[in-house]
């Protein structure tokens, strides 16, 4: 699943900070040619089941909450 985070946000600062949750994801930084911070982020849920999928988006929000929280 292809996201976008909310403007002002980085995908690379936000994966650093998912990890000390347990959480992981690919930022979008790779996908694009040019260089620079983006916004967009891939999820993968292949390997997961129903339980482990709600409970690392539940863990996702909120390391999106703390980090939106930031820098408000």
């Amino acid at each position: 699943m292809w996201a976008e985070l909310p403007e002002g946000l980085s995908s690379a600062k936000l994966f650093q900070m998912a990890l000390q949750e347990n959480v992981a994801f690919v930022p979008g930084n790779p996908f694009y040619t040019k260089e620079g911070d983006v916004r967009t982020l891939r999820l993968n849920y292949t390997n997961s089941d129903a339980t482990m999928i709600e409970e690392g988006i539940k863990r996702l929000g909120k390391v999106i909450t703390t980090y939106k929280g930031s820098i408000e």
